[in-house]
This record gives structure tokens, C-alpha cells and sequence, in this order.
């Protein structure tokens, strides 16, 4: 099996950079997905679903649970665009609107397969959950389109309606139809959402359809081969031997699961949560990087300053017996 992973690593690595999502220059949208087998579970079922016409996901997961990467990734496997809004300070309904405008369009109209991701930290107004909540339930936004904008929908989708049939008339009940069973075809609605909180739980009161029309993935804090894949994998660019690599890496488990279980403790005791994310097992990673590094930086200057020391002692030492041979 670790054998297989690997293998599966090294050609993950191949297509990520082949597709432009990783490489060694900075990119917005760059990936770095290690391979094990909590990352193959959450991948396949996210082909899946985006696999099947109109299917959509509810992805459950605490901050940095790969909800987001591994989305991107199923979408560039799948050879589908991928949409998400960017949201800023200023951004507001009219500006979503928009937003669904294109995506509708780009769907409907032009016929891209498009993967819609949107996170519960995009969520601005709860009027965004209740349009993705219409276009699962049928496939569009009622009344987001102008008489004119419409009109242009309508006929922009009659070629394609038509099916090279000139002389057949379609009205424009029927060519609407037809757009909203193309968008229904090529859109696949990504949500994903956190478990914390009363936000999580109301929100899938109101708005049934983030329940009835997705397909439900939870995604479970990350298992003990897990944590010691990625702990290798981070540990690797540092200059450590052998022995100190196999004693660091338990070490790095033992952390973060040790937090886990007084979390739960914490839990019992006080009555208050305190959440234990893969986010905080990579900060944990990362610190021991930092520290490492600076703590290696401050020996090697106070070794240099050592050796600059004995340099100019040495020095010292020469100019002294050159005065003294030259009395002699």
C-alpha cells in the first residue's frame, strides 16, 4: 500500500504541474496535495459527484481539511472550469448577482462545465444561500434576468435548441426550459461549510436544498498515517540525519493528537470547545521549521564569531613573535 501511495504521489505531482495548479513559481490558485489515503477517500467521491449530470456536493469539514484543494483538483481531473466569487469589503448583492449572471450564461448559454465553489466564510447574506438554494432546487435564479438580458439568454440557446433544425420554432417558454435543463446539466454547486456554531445548523433548516439536492461528504480530522505523510513530506528540505528524522516525527503526531485529547478534557471540565484543525498540525510543522532554522543560525554566528576570535588571537600571536625575532 505505501508502495502504491507513493507511486500515486509521484504521478500526482506529474499532472499538478503538467495542469499549471503547482510548480515552482508562485501561482493564485497553486496546490501543494500530498497523497494518502484520507486524500484518495475525499477525491474519488468528489469525482463522483461531479461525474454524475447535476450533481452537486455539501462538503463538511473543519477549516484546512482540504475541502477547497481537493475540489479544485477533482475539477481539473474532470476537465471542468472551476468558479468561486471573490469576495471583497464592497462586495454586495449587486455584485453577486452579477456573479450568477455569468456563471448562468457561461452554463447555459455556452455550455461549460463549470464547478461553482463557495465556502460558509463567503457568505455575506444569507440572500446568497437562498439563490444557490433555487438553482439546486430548479436550476435557476427566478426574475434574475432583464426582459432584455432574457431575450439575449433566449437566443443565444436557439442553435443549440434547434439541433440544426432551421425551419423548427421554439417559443420562448420552450427556450428558456431549455436553458434552465442545459444549466441543470453543466453546473455542479460545491458548498463547503463548518460544523461550528449555530450558522451550520440553521442554515440547513432553511434552506432544504443544500441536504435534498447534495450529495453530503464529511471530512474527519486527518488519521494517524495521515499526520506522519505530511510530516515527512514538510520535514524533508531540512538537514536532519536519519535518526533525528524518525525520533521528530513521532514527536510531531504525539503533539497534535496529545492537544486533541485535552481538548476533549477541556470539553468535559469547562463545558467549552477548543478546535484542533490540520491547519493547526501544519502551523506546528511550520513553527518547528522556524525555530530549528533560527536556533541553527544563532550557533553558526556564535561559531563565527568564535572563529573570528581565535582568527585575531592567532593573528596577535604572529605579529608578537615577529617583534620579538626582530629585537632578537
Amino acid at each position: 500500500m505505501c508502495r502504491c501511495i507513493q507511486l500515486l504521489d509521484d504521478l500526482w505531482r506529474f499532472e499538478l504541474e503538467s495542469s499549471g495548479l503547482c510548480g515552482e513559481t508562485p501561482q493564485p490558485q497553486r496546490l501543494h496535495v500530498l497523497v494518502f489515503r484520507y486524500v484518495l477517500e475525499h477525491l474519488s467521491r468528489i469525482c463522483r459527484i461531479l461525474k454524475q449530470s447535476g450533481g452537486n456536493a455539501l462538503l463538511i469539514g473543519l477549516g484546512g481539511s482540504g475541502r477547497q484543494s481537493l475540489t479544485r483538483l477533482a475539477t481539473s481531473m474532470a476537465k471542468m472550469q472551476i468558479f468561486q466569487p471573490e469576495i471583497s469589503k464592497s462586495y454586495g448583492m449587486n455584485e453577486w448577482r452579477e456573479d450568477m449572471k455569468t456563471l448562468l450564461r457561461n452554463v447555459g448559454m455556452k455550455g461549460q462545465k463549470t464547478v461553482f465553489l463557495i465556502t460558509d466564510t463567503q457568505i455575506k447574506e444569507e440572500a446568497f444561500l437562498e439563490d444557490i438554494d433555487s438553482v439546486l432546487n430548479t436550476g435557476e435564479v427566478p426574475n434574475i434576468f432583464a426582459a432584455d438580458e432574457k431575450q439575449e439568454v433566449m437566443e443565444g440557446v436557439r442553435p443549440v435548441a434547434q439541433a440544426g433544425n432551421k425551419h423548427g420554432e421554439l417559443s420562448p417558454l420552450a427556450l428558456f426550459a431549455f436553458f434552465v435543463n442545459r444549466c441543470k446539466d453543466n453546473l455542479h454547486i460545491v458548498v463547503a461549510f463548518s460544523p461550528i456554531g449555530d450558522a451550520f445548523r440553521n442554515r440547513l433548516r432553511q434552506f432544504p436544498s443544500l441536504i435534498n439536492c447534495c450529495t453530503i461528504d464529511w471530512f474527519q480530522p486527518w488519521p494517524e498515517d495521515a499526520l506522519e505523510r505530511v510530516a515527512v513530506s514538510f520535514l524533508e528540505t531540512l538537514a536532519l540525519t536519519e535518526a533525528e528524522r524518525r525520533e521528530i516525527v513521532p514527536i510531531c503526531k504525539h503533539f497534535h493528537t496529545s492537544i486533541m485529547d485535552l481538548s476533549k478534557r477541556f470539553l468535559e471540565d469547562l463545558g467549552r470547545h477548543n478546535y484542533v484543525t490540520a491547519t493547526s498540525y501544519l502551523e506546528l510543522i511550520g513553527s518547528f521549521r522556524q525555530l530549528l532554522t533560527k536556533k541553527r543560525q544563532a550557533v553558526m554566528e556564535a561559531k563565527q564569531r568564535y572563529v573570528n576570535g581565535l582568527d585575531q588571537l592567532a593573528f596577535a600571536e604572529s605579529q608578537v613573535n615577529s617583534i620579538s625575532c626582530s629585537k632578537l
